[in-house]
């Protein structure tokens, strides 16, 4: 019987030493946003295995060190799909900051950027100043995803896709409203995100 599919669970730096280089097609992840998740109302303890709570210049070493390792485990031509969130109701540009990397430090080429549009808001009731222009807060309805390619946009081989035409003309503009993950509190997890996200990753990037 042919294996077509293949988990691992583990450490990603220890597991992507462990695979081929230049075997990788696309990547979909969304890292750990460094905003202290761990004691909220999902856990009932903080991680066990890692600090959501890492000083900024730190966390974008840590991701760094991931994307390095990735791009050289891409294929020319393979794609990188990073889900991700500003902190601080956008003060902390940590797109800005990966976008940065990825481009000028690895050598990544900058695809797209979509916006994920949840409609959604944690605490709406953050106004900074309420009624008042002295520090008004703007909570982000919106989550990236940032897109990027190695050494080239376009896939490399011709393979093939069950893509339809409405999926193509819908998915091809870069703002998808998308209704978060509402059952975090059954499966455990503090930070999932909508099986929708990464099924139109794979179909738009990838054969």
């Amino acid at each position: 019987m042919e294996i077509r599919h293949k988990l691992y669970l583990g450490d990603c730096v220890k597991i992507l030493n462990t695979l081929e280089k230049k075997s990788i097609d696309l990547v979909v992840t969304s890292p750990p946003y460094n905003v202290n998740l761990g004691f909220n109302k999902y856990n009932s303890s903080s991680y066990d295995v890692y600090s959501d709570n890492k000083e900024h210049e730190e966390y974008i070493l840590w991701l760094k060190k991931i994307f390095c390792i990735i791009y050289k485990k891409l294929k020319k031509g393979g794609r990188v799909c990073i889900n991700i969130g500003d902190g601080k109701n956008g003060a902390c540009p940590t797109h800005s900051d990966i976008i940065q990397f990825m481009v000028k430090e690895i050598g990544y080429i900058p695809y797209s950027v979509i916006i994920w549009n949840k409609s959604q808001i944690g605490n709406r009731t953050s106004w900074g100043s309420w009624k008042s222009p002295s520090c008004p807060s703007f909570p982000t309805p919106f989550e990236y995803i940032l897109i990027f390619a190695k050494k080239t946009k376009k896939l490399r081989g011709i393979g093939e896709t069950d893509l339809s035409e409405k999926e193509f003309i819908d998915w091809s503009l870069a703002v998808w409203n998308i209704a978060p993950e509402t059952k975090m509190k059954e499966y455990g997890h503090p930070a999932m995100f909508p099986l929708e996200l990464p099924i139109r990753l794979i179909k738009m990037l990838s054969w």
